[in-house]
C-alpha cells in the first residue's frame, strides 16, 4: 500500500537527513492513517502547496487511541526527540485522541510530480500514488472544428447559436429547450468538435478512480455549485481533470453558463431551479452510468 503525507516546511528535509526518524500524525477522530498504515508500505511526501519531493517506507508503525492529555505528553517525553516537532506542534496536538507513529526506513529524494487531490486531508491511502493520484493530462486544443466533416465550434451572439467558423446555425436549438433525454443530447453534441471530444476522450486516472463513488448528490453539489447562477469566472470553472463529472459536464454542454444557454437555450443571468439542477444531474448520471460499463 501506498501513502501521501502533506508536509508542514522544513519536515521533509529533516526526515532525509535522519533528524526526524519518526513521522506521526495526531487527531481527535478516527483519520487516515489511523490503521490504514504496515510497515513495509510507502509513504511519498509532498510540502504544502508543493510538489512530491521524496518517500520513506514504514519500518514499523505504532497506533494510540483514547488519549488523554497526561498521556499526549508522555509520549512527547518517549518519543519527542525522534518526531522532533516544536512547542506549537505539541501544544496544538495536546487534546488528541488518536496517535499514529510510523517509523522511518530509507528515506530519498525522488524526481518532483504533481499529484491531483481535492480534498483538504493532510494523509491520503491509495494502491498506488503515481497512479491514482496523478492526471495522465491531455493537450486539448482551442476552438476545435472540422466544419466539413459536421463538426463545429459554436458560439452564441446574442440571438442565435452558429458555428464561428462556417457560420452554420446550430439546428437543435428547439430540441435542446425541450430537455431531452441523454440520448439525444450525446447525439446532439457530436455536432459540436468539443462536446464530442470530451464525450469520447478516456477519463484520466484520478476521474476513474472516483467513477465508482459519484452519486447522484454529489453531482448535483458540482452543478449547483458551478451553473445554478452565473459565476464571475464563467468558462473557467469547471475543471479539466480529476473528476468524471467535469468530464460529463463539459461533454453534455453543462459546464458553464455560456454553454447552457448557447446549446439550451437558458439565459445566463437567469437562476436555475431545483428541477433544472435534477434534469443536468440524470444526464451526468446517465454518462457516468456508461463510462462504468466501459471499464
Amino acid at each position: 500500500m501506498e501513502h501521501l503525507a502533506i508536509m508542514k516546511k522544513g519536515y521533509i528535509e529533516k526526515i532525509l537527513s535522519g533528524e526526524k526518524r519518526i513521522e506521526s500524525r495526531f487527531s481527535k477522530h478516527k483519520i487516515p492513517p489511523f490503521q490504514t498504515v504496515s510497515a513495509g508500505d510507502t509513504v511519498f511526501m509532498q510540502e504544502v502547496g508543493k510538489q512530491v519531493t521524496a518517500k520513506f517506507e514504514v519500518d514499523k508503525v505504532l497506533y494510540f487511541e483514547n488519549l488523554t492529555e497526561p498521556e499526549v505528553a508522555r509520549l512527547r517525553e518517549r518519543y519527542g526527540k525522534e518526531i522532533c516537532a516544536d512547542d506549537g506542534f505539541w501544544q496544538q496536538k495536546a487534546r488528541s485522541n488518536y496517535a499514529v507513529l510510523m517509523y522511518v526506513k530509507n528515506p530519498v529524494a525522488i524526481t518532483p510530480f504533481k499529484v491531483y487531490k481535492t480534498d483538504r486531508a493532510a494523509f491520503k491511502t491509495v494502491n498506488s500514488v503515481r497512479e491514482d493520484l496523478v492526471v495522465n493530462k491531455r493537450n486539448i486544443g482551442k476552438h476545435p472544428h472540422d466544419c466539413e466533416n459536421g463538426k463545429h465550434y459554436f458560439v452564441y451572439d446574442g440571438k442565435t447559436t452558429r458555428c464561428q467558423f462556417c457560420g452554420s446555425a446550430f439546428p437543435y436549438a428547439e430540441t435542446m429547450k425541450r430537455k431531452p433525454d441523454y440520448g439525444t443530447v450525446k447525439s446532439v453534441m457530436r455536432a459540436s468538435a468539443w462536446n464530442d471530444e470530451w464525450l469520447s476522450v478516456e477519463l484520466d486516472n484520478v476521474a476513474k478512480c472516483k467513477l465508482p463513488k459519484v452519486n447522484k448528490s454529489a453531482i448535483k453539489k458540482i452543478l449547483a455549485k458551478s451553473i445554478r447562477v452565473c459565476q464571475p469566472n464563467d468558462g473557467k470553472q469547471t475543471p479539466y481533470y480529476g473528476n468524471p463529472v467535469y468530464y460529463a459536464q463539459h461533454g453534455l454542454g453543462c459546464c458553464c453558463r455560456k454553454c447552457l444557454e448557447k446549446f439550451y437555450g437558458i439565459p445566463k443571468d437567469a437562476v436555475l431551479s431545483n428541477e433544472e439542477i435534477e434534469y443536468f444531474a440524470e444526464l451526468v448520471a446517465a454518462y457516468l452510468q456508461e463510462k462504468s460499463t466501459a471499464f
